[in-house]
Formats: structure tokens, sequence, C-alpha cells
């Protein structure tokens, strides 16, 4: 009896699983995944009662650099909490990324945090583990806004000693992970043998956003040419006669300012608005970011750099301001210290002011420029800093080296006047404001 011919069907799926066998035979094999590369980074935190009176929410203490893949990371401890709202009773840890606004990659990280006694021994106090993505230009600190409490602290007796360290052991691997935190390891109980390893209920997370996506570099070269091009905008700025146009969808996109102004309960019915201080040449650049994610190559960057860090808070735009801050980072000197200094406090960039505050003392001739002006006005305007200022002094005088050539009369004169110049300016910021309420009230 003959066989059956095969039919057209048969033979075109014979023909797909030869094909599909020979793609398999050349695919070549997954390269090997790589290990996770692991890293430690501690921080000693001495004072802390006097940190947790002078450091309000939102200011910070940062830790040496740790490089890891490539990337700079740090601790930062916020005693007072990191969010507005308050989160006094408890205390603030973060994983930073050093430049996020110029990492355009997205970093996948796995960091736990451990407290410990001043200078070591067992942990008193464990995070779970958090697993999350950095970079991406946007994301630069990841952490636990209610670390440990401040009652807590004092039942382990970390109070009695007033300092403690913090450890954050952090893996970065290759393969992205799903951002999660684990749930907590159980932890002894209150009648464990062993008093240096007790523990209270395990930290509270900070809410943090979900991590960004990786942005496409053609998108934003099609977003740069609509700006350019103009196609389709449908709200115009004017800034000190110059008209910029745009478009909402895209500003509301990157900025929350934008979308209530646009889309919001209080969203504007003019197609037009109105921008008195502010550059046209920075809103220009402003416009520039908010379509590429890149600042286009100015003139006068300093100056510019300025107007974009109020611009960058004035519309909600982290990353901006974290470029804003690098820049202005490379003009600190002599003759622009003071104001930079200022320019930190005012808008919160720890960066640039740690870096101010690290400069002044290295000066050789510290007494001739704190007996500045500027000095002065900085005393009325952000009377806080001036002591920082003052405790940077004191202490790189304490860690430089006695020359025995030199008496202990000149360091006493050197701190005498610096003393006098501080409350001589504070007397003066005073008396202005008396004057001016006096003023106010009967003239």
């Amino acid at each position: 009896m003959l066989a059956p011919m095969p039919t057209m069907t048969d033979l075109i799926r014979n023909r797909r699983e030869k094909l599909e066998e020979a793609r398999s035979a050349l695919k070549p094999p997954p390269p090997p995944l790589q290990p996770p590369l692991a890293r430690c980074g501690k921080m000693n935190i001495d004072r802390f009662l006097e940190k947790k009176t002078r450091l309000f929410n939102g200011r910070c203490v940062m830790s040496e650099a740790v490089v890891a893949g490539g990337e700079s990371w740090r601790i930062v401890f916020y005693p007072n909490g990191k969010f507005p709202g308050g989160t006094g009773d408890a205390v603030s840890v973060y994983l930073h990324l050093d430049d996020a606004g110029a990492v355009a990659k997205v970093i996948h990280v796995e960091f736990r945090f451990k407290l410990y006694e001043f200078g070591g021994g067992a942990p008193r106090f464990t995070s779970p583990k958090f697993v999350g993505n950095f970079g991406g230009r946007l994301v630069e600190e990841l952490g636990f806004e209610r670390f440990v409490t401040i009652l807590d602290l004092d039942k382990a007796g970390i109070l009695d000693d007033d300092r403690f360290t913090i450890g954050c052991e952090f893996s970065i691997s290759s393969s992205p992970p799903e951002p999660s935190v684990e749930m907590p390891v159980p932890l002894p109980s209150a009648s464990s043998p062993d008093p240096s390893v007790e523990m209270p209920a395990p930290p509270e997370l900070a809410r943090v956003p979900p991590p960004p996506v990786q942005t496409d570099p053609v998108l934003h070269a099609d977003l740069g040419r609509l700006l350019e091009t103009k196609e389709g905008a449908d709200v115009n700025f004017e800034v000190r006669g110059k008209v910029f146009a745009a478009h909402k969808l895209v500003l509301a996109a990157r900025s929350s300012v934008f979308k209530e102004d646009f889309f919001g309960s209080t969203k504007k019915k003019t197609t037009t608005s109105y921008v008195c201080d502010m550059d046209p040449k920075a809103f220009e650049a402003l416009l520039h970011y908010i379509y590429t994610d890149t600042l286009p190559k100015m003139e006068k960057q300093a100056v510019l750099a300025l107007d974009l860090l109020v611009a960058a808070r004035r519309y909600d735009l982290k990353g901006l301001k974290s470029i804003t801050e690098n820049k202005l980072c490379n003009y600190v000197n002599v003759r622009t210290v003071w104001q930079l200094l200022a320019v930190a406090e005012t808008h919160q960039c720890s960066k640039l002011k740690k870096m101010c505050l690290e400069f002044i003392p290295s000066i050789k001739d510290t007494k001739r420029i704190m007996a500045t002006k500027d000095v002065e006005r900085l005393a009325r305007t952000c009377p806080s800093v001036v002591k920082d200022v003052l405790v940077e002094v004191l202490g790189a005088r304490k860690e430089t080296p006695r020359n025995p050539l030199i008496s202990s009369r000149m360091e006493e004169k050197f701190v005498f006047c610096v003393f006098t110049c501080l409350f001589a300016y504070a007397l003066f910021a005073i008396f202005c404001s008396v004057y001016m309420l006096i003023k106010a009230c009967f003239f």
C-alpha cells in the first residue's frame, strides 16, 4: 500500500522546524552573569544632640564618597528628617548618588543600613534590604525616612555617648532587579542574653517614587526639533519682551507645577504667560532642558546657572537643580565663595554648601576674607551659616598640626577677632531690624 503524499501544509511545517533547528544551533550561548559589585560605606556621627538642634528638617550631613561601578556614593544622614511635615522624632538615612543629574543610565542597587556603637561592634539597628534604581538623570537618593526613632536610640543607650556609626552595605548588579523592599528579618527578643544586639521594631520605609523609565535619546532629539520648529505649540511665554512658544503637554509631563497651571484646578485660560524675573537666555535654556534633558552651550554660565537654579526650584525640576548645582561648584573661589554660600543656604544645595565651607578654611589669609562686606550681608540674611563657617574654621585649625614657632597668643588673637566680627555683625543686624520695625510702625 502506497504511503499518502504529504500535503503542502506538512511540507511548510517541516521546513519551519528545520529552520528553527538551524537557528538554535547557530545562536551563541548567553553571556555569563556578572556577580554583583559589593561595597560598604561607614559614617561616624558625633555630637548627635548638637546636630539634632542645629540641623533643621531637610538639612543633612554627608559621608565621604565611596566609588563603586564608576560612580561616587555617599551616606546622607538627616537628624530631623528629609521631607517637610516633620519626622523630628526619628532620624533619616539615604544612599546618595553624586552627580545624578549627569548619569543617564539606570543603576540597579541593593542596600541596607546598620547602626553601630561608635567605632563598630555588633549592629544595634538594621534596616530591611532595599532594592531600587538610581540614575536616569532623576533619582539621586533612596533610603529610609524613619530609620530609627529617638526614643529607641535612648532606650538602647546610644544617646548616653552622644555618638554612633552608620554603615551601608550595597551592591550594584548588571541585571535589573524588581524594585522592592524585603520583609524585615526577625530581630532578637528583649530577653536575649546579649544586650548588644537587642533591637526595636524595624524602621519604617520612606515613600520613594517609582524608578524612572530610562529615556530614549532619539525621543529627546525629536522633542528638540519640535521645540525648534514650534509646530503645534499651544502656549507662549513672554520673558522681558521676548516670546517663546511651547507645548503644554510636554511641559506638564516634565513639571508638576506646569501640570497644575495648565490642567489643574487653578489652570490658566490665557495662552500667554508672562515671566518678569528671569533672563530670556536662561528661560531658553530651561525650555531646552525640559525638551531634551540637556543644557545648551551658554555664555556667562555662572550667572545663567543661578537663574536656572531658581527656576529648577520654582518648577520642581530636581534633575536641573542637580546639574546647575554641579556647575556652580566649579565657580567657588575667593571672590564668589560668600555669594555662593548664601545661594546654597537659600536653595538647600548641600553639595555646594559643603564645598564652600571646605574652601574657606583652606585659604591662607582667612582673617582677610572674613573681614569683608559679603560676610556682613551673609550675617544679616543667613546668620546660621556664619556659625557653620566659624565651626569649620576652628575645626580646621584644630586639625592642623601645631607649629612650635607660633605662639598661643596669636591663636587667641585670631579667635578673638573672629568672635568680635561676628558679634558686631549680629548687633548690626539686630539694630537694622529694630530700626525698620520702628520706622514701619511710626512713620
